[in-house]
């Protein structure tokens, strides 16, 4: 299981990756090409894409990691371990059930512009290109949120193992 969990999270920071070394790559081909007074108009929307890819998969990867911002001030109170357990695992079911409503809404929200044929103005790619990683993130944030919650000590091997 461990090892499916790995590869898993590999795949994430692998179009993380791209998605960013796009984007570089895009916006400086869109100021050269801007410079020399011949401005490239799909690089902004490719950009654009490349950009919310890198949203949502990257608020996964953060959920996972335990490295999403939180407030502590409650946590940092309570004298008692099993109580700071606790209240993070109520935190992260409440990260899981926002983020299990995302993901619901992301789904309908694709499957329309599918149905539909919309597409982008530029670059006529349909607009689920630009859904999917809600769907993708928010779903991989539940699951992260939830490991989060249930295995706290598992955080320096996790990230160690990607």
């Amino acid at each position: 299981m461990r090892s499916i969990d790995t590869a898993l999270w590999r795949l994430v920071d692998g179009i993380l990756m791209i998605a960013v070394l796009g984007m570089v790559f895009l916006i400086g081909l869109q100021v050269v090409s801007r410079l020399i007074g011949n401005s490239l108009p799909w690089t902004e929307e490719l950009s654009r894409f490349f950009f919310i890819w890198t949203i949502w998969l990257g608020l996964a990867a953060g959920f996972r990691g335990g490295q999403h911002p939180r407030v502590t001030v409650l946590s940092d109170l309570l004298p008692a371990a099993w109580a700071r357990r606790a209240l993070n695992l109520l935190a992260a079911g409440a990260a899981a059930l926002l983020f299990i409503i995302v993901t619901r809404h992301g789904w309908d929200l694709m499957w329309q512009q599918i149905r539909f044929g919309e597409t982008s103005a530029i670059l006529q790619i349909g607009m689920w290109v630009a859904t999917l990683p809600i769907v993708l993130g928010s779903g991989l944030a539940v699951m992260g949120a939830m490991i989060h919650g249930l295995f706290p000590e598992d955080y320096a091997t996790i990230g160690d193992a990607q």
